[in-house]
């Protein structure tokens, strides 16, 4: 279900890339992004529903343009807090292939400002 961007081919995925900027969450949501980073996490769209059957509730309190703070079509931001409570979340309910998405996050956590889940 996950993988590195350098298996990429073609352009339908969702991405899961670092905040690697400590702007404010406006800021980051407007222009902390690109798309195609080189550490990236990746899921093929046509891994979409096992995906969000296996991963939706943790992504669902995220910071957005439209600030309903809920899963968005589009740029979602996470903040390391946030990032550390799906981490734990995560291990906890032990969902399909999460121990790839885990070991992501939580460089997300120790690394860096968090993370954008981004859409295809």
């Amino acid at each position: 279900m996950f993988i590195p961007c350098s298996e990429r081919q073609g352009s339908a995925y969702f991405e899961f890339q670092y905040c690697k900027k400590e702007w404010n969450i406006k800021k980051l949501l407007k222009k902390g992004y690109s798309f195609k980073e080189k550490d990236s996490l990746l899921v093929h769209v046509s891994s979409d529903s096992d995906f969000f059957k296996n991963y939706a509730d943790y992504l669902n309190s995220s910071n957005s343009p439209d600030g309903m703070m809920e899963l968005y079509v589009g740029v979602n931001y996470y903040t390391k807090e946030q990032t550390s409570v799906i981490v734990e979340q995560i291990k906890k309910d032990k969902p399909q292939e999460f121990e790839t998405l885990v070991a992501w996050l939580e460089k997300a956590v120790t690394d860096y400002n968090g993370f954008f889940f981004l859409g295809v």
